[in-house]
């Protein structure tokens, strides 16, 4: 197996006067800020710590330029911006170049050829998987993908990843690699940090469901949970965000005539995301898509509601059964509104998880976050090193 480094202790450690200084001068490559997705918003939350640990940083764009780019434009785009950011690599020597990315077929299209162009110009290559398919890695078949990926990982000298799920699964499939379980940044607001949730419900309990509209989200599981849910207590669903099966959703909320008391708020603002979380009983999201660790988990989390969710990826490395999160199958709304109105029906269970949320997402605090980054290329860059 290739080497899998796993930070299992998310708090600081003590310095090491012994330990490798990581790269200084980094290159990290970020989806445009004006595209939808967690990176453009994850991304900015490292930038003062790196910086504060004394690395220099320069932050390029990298992938598609909008949501609605056509195909021509993203192929001409991704062929202009690897001359673009080939002579930039070429003009200044940077210690290491970071994309950031996903494990998606589309991605790899654009991801190889860029370090193929940038290979020779930089000491060291560091990808960073916001999730993607990794499952498919020990699956059969899926030809295509598994030459795209080992092309990818040969190129690089390390790889970041969300779960320690996807590391088993990248380093079975690529022995020689080396993979880095890593925790995405988050800043708990001051208001949400000191804020208590009432210890009894409201009449009518409100449950929340924030992702991008697509059926591996869970969002039509949730949708039937409800349902069953509704026959036994009164209830709301709020979705917050948009996508490919929106149009399908609201079709389906209209057939069950619940559009009185299932609402589809469409893409909300930051500061209107977080005031719909704080207005809400219970998070749920029964994913069972390509996940790392969703950001919604963390914001939902940080305002001190309870989970209920699904037992995979970073999800299943940071969260516990019974103190963060009620764990619930994949495609299972019975089990679904069970976990629910287990929640909605337990003062204690419910409180208790809200305080222990608020103190969880203090693991992800960004200078937590950093320290595991900068371990991270510490180590990759002591390994590149090494004389074989």
């Amino acid at each position: 197996m290739g080497e899998i480094l796993l930070t299992a202790d998310l708090k600081p450690s003590t310095p090491d006067a012994n330990a490798s200084l990581p790269p200084r001068r980094i290159l990290m490559l970020s989806p445009h800020p004006n595209v939808q997705g967690p990176i453009p918003k994850i991304t900015p939350l490292l930038l003062d710590p790196l910086r504060a640990a004394g690395c220099e940083i320069t932050v390029e764009p990298w992938g598609r330029h909008t949501d609605t780019e056509t195909l021509a434009a993203k192929v001409l785009g991704r062929a202009r911006d690897i001359v673009r950011l080939r002579s930039l690599v070429s003009a200044v020597r940077f210690d290491v170049m970071i994309v950031k990315t996903s494990h998606e077929w589309m991605s790899l299209l654009r991801d190889v050829p860029l370090l193929v162009a940038t290979r020779r110009q930089l000491p060291l290559i560091v990808v960073e998987f916001h999730g993607g398919r990794s499952d498919r890695l020990p699956a059969r078949g899926n030809r295509a993908f598994k030459w795209a990926t080992l092309m990818l990982f040969h190129l690089s000298d390390g790889v970041l990843v969300l779960s320690s799920e996807e590391a088993r699964d990248a380093s079975v499939f690529y022995p020689q690699g080396r993979f880095q379980m890593m925790v995405n940044p988050f800043r708990i607001s001051e208001h949400d940090r000191h804020a208590a949730r009432p210890e009894r419900l409201p009449a009518v309990p409100t449950l929340v469901s924030a992702c991008r509209l697509v059926p591996e989200k869970g969002i039509f599981d949730s949708l039937a949970a409800f349902v069953l849910l509704q026959a036994r207590r009164p209830c709301r669903l709020v979705f917050a965000g948009t996508g490919p099966a929106a149009g399908d959703l609201a079709s389906r909320v209209e057939a069950l005539g619940l559009s009185d008391k299932v609402t589809l708020a469409g893409l909300l603002s930051h500061d209107e995301l977080m005031t719909t979380y704080r207005a809400a009983d219970v998070f749920v999201l029964p994913t069972h898509g390509p996940e790392g660790f969703p950001t919604s988990v963390a914001e939902a989390m940080s305002t001190g509601l309870p989970v209920v969710t699904t037992r995979i990826r970073g999800l299943a490395d940071h969260l516990e059964e019974g103190v963060n999160a009620l764990f619930v199958p994949p495609r299972a709304p019975g089990a679904l509104a069970d976990a629910l109105g287990r929640l909605l029906d337990d003062d204690v269970l419910r409180v208790g998880m809200s305080i222990a949320n608020r103190a969880k997402v203090g693991d992800f605090e960004p200078a937590r976050a950093a320290e595991i980054y900068l371990r991270a290329l510490a180590e990759f860059d002591r390994v590149t090193a090494s004389p074989m």
